[in-house]
């Protein structure tokens, strides 16, 4: 029996580069899987979602999708329609094979346009498919076939007599499934060892789904036991107790401990697209972990730092993963070049300033000597255009 999770999610979005964040389309199906978890939590933009032959029980944990537009269920083990009322993308629902019977479907409210439910106990009603035309109105086919507008009428005009006719139904389907269960007590009590045809039911199905998984790992495991075998991580110490320097994913790490006076820089080039929750880093006092995929790239450092006050980020537009870890001793050598560097860059970038404003200055001065210029040649001019008065 599987469980949904994050690296079983991973496995199956290989078209996807493994990124869950923006999956839009996933299948999951013949895993024997029992409960719908995890979706809601790695897989929010989901449009596809392929289950269908596992042995779910429940439509659980599945509101938060609202993006979905197909879900298919086909051979499961549903026995009520739920859990998809927030779900307000959601177009097509498959849940052919399943076990819905007039008791759990008396209430059906969804907003679909193509509904599958072939297979289920609730499809031996002879009212079954004019009582879904009438109470799901966005619905535009069922169980493959078509709705017409007549069909739509009509239904809508006999559902007051269909809901009637459905509680007798379901009183009917009660008694039926109380002397099969009875019929079945009664089988068991006088033949225990008997191998007879039992009833087609969740837990049959269920108990069935698991003895064929299990004879199916039990085959896997002889034929290829390699790959049952627990895979190690390469340790992080030698043998002789130092670190272990290594690269195994090729990434070409880079510590620079000389720039900055006061902390150790580590930089790494790690494929933009690549989703983060793939990448485990551990910072140490001594040396630098991190994890990539399960590759291993671990760096001893040169000076002692201060594992918690160090700081982590990864660029969204390169990929490229900084982590800067403050130093316990501090070079204080690097520590006085870094100041007079940074004294000439201040007294330079007041320099700037200075010869900025004389320049500035200058041509301020300029423009006034061209406008008292213009002034005296204008005044010029128009003492030469007044004739003298005699």
């Amino acid at each position: 029996m599987s469980r949904i999770t994050q690296e079983l999610l991973r496995r199956r979005a290989e078209h996807n580069e493994m990124m869950l964040t923006n999956l839009e389309e996933i299948s999951i199906h013949q895993e024997e899987i029992l409960k719908i978890e995890n979706l809601d939590v790695y897989c929010r933009h989901l449009k596809i979602l392929l289950l269908q032959n596992n042995i779910i029980e429940r439509m659980e944990n599945l509101n938060k999708l609202r993006e979905l537009e197909y879900l298919n269920l086909a051979l499961n083990n549903i026995k009520l329609i739920e859990g998809i009322e927030n779900c307000e993308s959601l177009m097509k629902l498959d849940l052919t094979v399943n076990f819905v019977d007039l008791q759990k479907f008396r209430k059906i409210y969804l907003v679909l346009k193509e509904l599958y439910l072939t297979g289920n106990p609730c499809t031996d009603w002879k009212g079954y498919r004019d009582y879904v035309i009438g109470q799901v109105d966005s619905l535009h086919s069922l169980d493959g076939k078509e709705i017409t507008h007549t069909e739509r009428i009509k239904a809508k005009q006999i559902l007051p007599q269909l809901q009637k006719e459905l509680i007798y139904a379901i009183e009917e389907e009660k008694i039926k499934e109380e002397q099969r269960m009875h019929e079945e007590k009664i089988r068991k009590e006088m033949n225990p060892d008997s191998e007879d045809k039992v009833a087609y039911t969740p837990e049959t199905r269920k108990e069935m789904y698991l003895r064929q998984a299990k004879e199916k790992e039990d085959k896997e495991r002889q034929r290829n036991p390699e790959k049952f075998k627990v895979k190690q991580e390469t340790p992080l110490y030698m043998n002789d107790g130092r670190i272990r320097q290594c690269d195994e994913g090729g990434y070409k790490p880079i510590v620079n401990n000389w720039e900055d006076p006061e902390n150790v820089t580590f930089k790494m080039i790690i494929p933009k697209y690549l989703d983060t929750s793939l990448i485990q880093v551990n910072v140490n006092p001594t040396y630098v972990s991190v994890r990539v995929k399960d590759k291993l790239t671990q760096i001893r450092l040169d000076e002692e730092v201060f594992a918690e006050k160090s700081k982590i980020q990864r660029s969204e537009i390169t990929g490229e993963l900084v982590i800067t870890m403050p130093k316990v001793s501090p070079n204080e050598i690097l520590k006085q070049i870094a100041e007079r560097k940074k004294k000439e860059e201040q007294q330079k970038q007041q320099e700037q300033i200075k010869q900025q404003e004389m320049k500035q200055k200058q041509e301020k001065q300029n423009l006034d000597m061209l406008i008292q210029r213009a002034q005296a040649k204008l005044t010029q001019q128009i003492d030469d255009d007044i004739p003298d008065l005699e």
